[in-house]
């Protein structure tokens, strides 16, 4: 749709204003939002309320995307959306830890898991195509259609009766206050939030730099080869991500949390070292062969793409247990502002790899080769192992609170 108002010369500029905005506006509100909603007294309950107005604009302002005449008018109705998507969606991540006891959200939390990697996954794919067979409209309208069936489940069958936490935000100031400033107070909160901040940047980091890993090493602008290259790195890590997550959460509430986000931080620096040293074969070629025929790409890209199988235990078991860890630690009642707090490492992670990736990946590739590779891609991954390995040892910091 980028590509039909701006045109091709300009699609990249284009997409990264979107996505920027987008991030800004989660960063920024959803932790307010959230606050305000631990905060709220109706009839309704706490979380409600911002559960359906906030479906409610996202149905409004996609309605105004589908009716666009220019990209200027998509940026508006999309800062609109964003705005109106994380109104709903902080509460309803504090809605999680207000109806789950703290007994069994280590289970809980691999179906939350299970469930955002399913939904990125079908989402992705299911709009992506409905957008090339029939259209914005449709592809637009099937997500509303997604956005009212799971907000009309979660209104009506969802019990939302816990207590506010205090008296609502009196003004501005102490809104940005106690949003921005008593999470840093709780500093076993903040170093999970390192953690995660790290990590995410290194899972962050593969996914936005695998297409331009395939093209530069082994396609050279073969954009079909490339997006199936890319496509099935990470397909087969979501994929053994959704397989191992419930297990993974599951297996946490014996053993704790901090040694699975370890190994989870651990997975992703050596499915990133692998691909640092990705020149070399290291896979047989009975196993290799086969997948390159099947894919037809060249025997070290389809090896490339296998580094999804450990990526995606590590992703698959720092989305669940992550999850649990928070819920632990943080305050009873405040699920909102902490859980909307959170995801500023979440959202900003993106913007960081890449803001730090991109200039070293330029600088680099523009120098001789390193381990055969053009010189970005082993800079770049090395850094992700070193992400990944930081965010590791940062979890350590983070005492266990489980009621077991």
């Amino acid at each position: 749709m980028i590509i039909q108002f701006v045109g091709e010369a300009n699609e990249g500029t284009a997409a990264s204003l979107l996505k920027s905005l987008g991030t800004l506006v989660a960063i920024i509100w959803q932790p307010i939002v959230g606050g305000i909603s631990d905060r709220t007294v109706s009839p309704w309950g706490r979380r409600r309320p911002f559960i359906a107005a906030g479906t409610a604009g996202d149905l409004l302002f996609l309605t105004g995307i589908a009716l666009a005449g220019s990209y200027w008018w998509v940026v508006v109705f999309y800062f609109l959306l964003q705005f109106a998507s994380n109104t709903a969606q902080a509460p309803y991540q504090g809605l999680l830890p207000d109806v789950v006891p703290q007994t069994q959200r280590g289970e809980a939390s691999g179906y939350y898991g299970v469930a955002n990697l399913v939904g990125i996954a079908s989402g992705t794919v299911g709009a992506g195509l409905l957008l090339a067979h029939s259209g914005r409209g449709a592809a637009i309208f099937s997500i509303a259609l997604v956005l009212v069936t799971t907000m009309l489940a979660t209104v009506l069958l969802v019990p939302d009766r816990a207590v506010p936490v205090e008296t609502q935000f009196r003004n501005l100031r102490e809104v940005l206050r106690k949003t921005f400033g008593v999470p840093f107070r709780n500093r076993p909160f903040v170093w999970l939030m390192v953690s995660r901040l790290l990590i995410f940047m290194g899972f962050g980091g593969l996914q936005n730099y695998a297409y331009f890993y395939f093209d530069n090493v082994f396609f050279h602008h073969d954009t079909k080869a490339t997006a199936i290259a890319a496509s099935t790195l990470l397909g087969i890590a979501i994929g053994v991500a959704a397989l191992v997550s419930w297990p993974a959460s599951r297996l946490s509430d014996r053993t704790g949390r901090r040694p699975l986000i370890v190994a989870a931080g651990l997975c992703g620096a050596a499915g990133s070292l692998v691909l640092v040293f990705s020149h070399y074969q290291w896979v047989p070629d009975a196993v290799v062969g086969p997948l390159a025929a099947f894919l037809k790409v060249p025997d070290l890209a389809a090896q490339a793409t296998l580094t999804g199988l450990v990526i995606g235990v590590g992703l698959g078991v720092f989305f669940s247990v992550d999850w649990a860890f928070i819920q632990d630690i943080i305050p009873a009642h405040e699920g909102g502002l902490y859980m909307g707090f959170s995801n500023i490492a979440t959202a900003g992670a993106g913007i960081m790899a890449v803001a730090v990736g991109g200039p070293l990946l330029d600088l680099f590739n523009r120098g001789a080769p390193i381990l055969g590779l053009p010189g970005g891609f082993p800079v770049v991954f090395g850094i992700f192992v070193v992400w990944f390995v930081a965010g590791s040892l940062s979890i350590l910091k983070v005492p266990e609170r489980r009621v077991v």
